[in-house]
């Protein structure tokens, strides 16, 4: 009897037992990534379709019968709130979008991890290691150790 196909074989993946603990962490990470890409992703196009709908909404389109003249009555709180709305709502899930596509691409999770990768990519990581091995004088010395002290008597 024929227990069914692999597609796992197929497709050349490993069995999931056999992959390190490192590995499943770090495809965790990545899906995380992903997911907040796509939500941003989703809630843009979601927006997008509600500014666009709110837009042709606000269209006058007159009838057989009726003047193309004459303006339509509407109230100008209900459109600036309507096009505060939209737009900021846009800007918001764009910028969230291209910020989360950025870092997902760059493998950032963290506040510490991009300052770390921003450090290494302007060369700061490389000046602070020479900046350590330069001897200290006797003045930062002073300075160090009496503030070590300060806030060692509390």
């Amino acid at each position: 009897m024929v227990n069914g196909f692999d597609f796992s074989k197929m497709f050349g993946r490993k069995d999931p037992e056999l992959v390190s603990k490192e590995v499943k962490q770090y495809n965790e990470r990545r899906f995380k990534q992903m997911a907040l890409f796509y939500g941003f992703t989703v809630a843009t196009f979601i927006c997008s379709k509600i500014a666009y709908r709110g837009v042709i909404k606000r269209r006058y389109i007159p009838n057989y019968y009726q003047h193309n003249h004459v303006a339509p009555p509407f109230s100008f709180y209900r459109d600036a709130l309507s096009a505060v709305f939209h737009s900021t709502s846009l800007a918001i899930t764009s910028l969230g979008m291209a910020s989360t596509g950025v870092l997902w691409y760059y493998d950032i999770s963290s506040v510490a991890e991009f300052s770390f990768k921003l450090k290494q990519a302007l060369g700061g990581h490389d000046k602070e290691q020479e900046l350590k091995k330069l001897p200290e004088d006797e003045t930062v010395q002073e300075i160090q150790n009496s503030i070590n002290s300060y806030l060692g008597d509390r």
